[in-house]
């Protein structure tokens, strides 16, 4: 039996607007509380602008964000952190700057204090990424930054993300990984970090396992906690790696509030 949704945010719980029916939502919420059942909002995003998605509806939701660099539980408490060492990130850096498959991308640092960009204040770009970041600086220098960092985002203006992905993660194999985002991005946070073990976490303290969750996603940085989850599921929307490696997929897309509608299904 499912006791716990935990579900990505955009592609997936969200549509192509950002949105969701936050007056079912509410409902569903109320009633997962009554049940004892538990949500989760697990995502690369940070935790300022998931709580901005969820400002007007009250009750008990975790996050997993970063994909998983950061775990806070029901209570808004941080039950894990995931920090890059700081000689780790400047290697990065070094490499992403001076690679020249990785020339034109715009790279975001996610600390625990604030985020900061390579790209100008004034660029449409920086501007764009002000919608999943708050409080972004412009630092023409990335590497002077001295933020605990959770994730680097990584993004191009044109795709070929996953030959970039492969490299990065060659490079750095051990230390760092890089996993597609979608929007022709990758995030890295520490090896070994991801959605699931965000969700281990959660799970642990609650007394549950795997097999009490199911799991939502549409992109990459998906698969893991789709894959081990009693009952995980790919959006019908979903990227086309990610729908050839999972079996289930949601009978509507996230358009057509495809998790709501299997959350109402668990609840009936």
């Amino acid at each position: 039996m499912v006791k716990v949704i935990a579900s990505d945010m955009d592609g997936t719980f969200l549509n192509d607007q950002g949105t969701f029916d936050e007056q079912q939502f509410q409902q569903q919420l109320d009633q997962l509380g009554d049940k004892g059942m538990h949500f989760i909002s697990a995502s690369s995003n940070q935790y300022q602008h998931l709580l901005g998605l969820f400002k007007n509806v009250h009750g008990p939701i975790s996050y997993v964000c970063n994909n998983g660099a950061l775990v806070i539980d029901e209570r808004g408490v941080i039950i894990h952190e995931e920090i890059i060492d700081h000689l780790v990130l400047k290697k990065a850096l070094d490499w992403i700057l001076s690679e020249p498959s990785f020339a034109g991308a715009e790279v975001v640092l996610v600390g625990r204090n604030g985020t900061y960009c390579n790209l100008p204040e004034n660029s449409d770009r920086f501007q764009a990424s002000k919608y999943f970041y708050e409080n972004m600086q412009s630092m023409a220098d990335l590497r002077l930054v001295f933020d605990s960092i959770y994730k680097l985002d990584i993004t191009w203006e044109e795709g070929g993300v996953l030959k970039r992905q492969d490299e990065f993660n060659h490079k750095f194999s051990g230390q760092l990984n890089a996993i597609s985002s979608g929007m022709n991005g990758l995030d890295v946070m520490v090896d070994g970090t991801d959605k699931l073990t965000g969700i281990e976490m959660l799970l642990q303290s609650w007394g549950l396992t795997l097999d009490d969750v199911a799991a939502f996603g549409d992109n990459g940085n998906d698969f893991e906690m789709v894959n081990a989850a009693g009952e995980g599921y790919a959006m019908k929307n979903s990227a086309a790696d990610l729908l050839q490696k999972v079996e289930q997929v949601t009978a509507y897309s996230n358009n057509e509030q495809g998790v709501q509608r299997k959350i109402a299904d668990y609840l009936s």
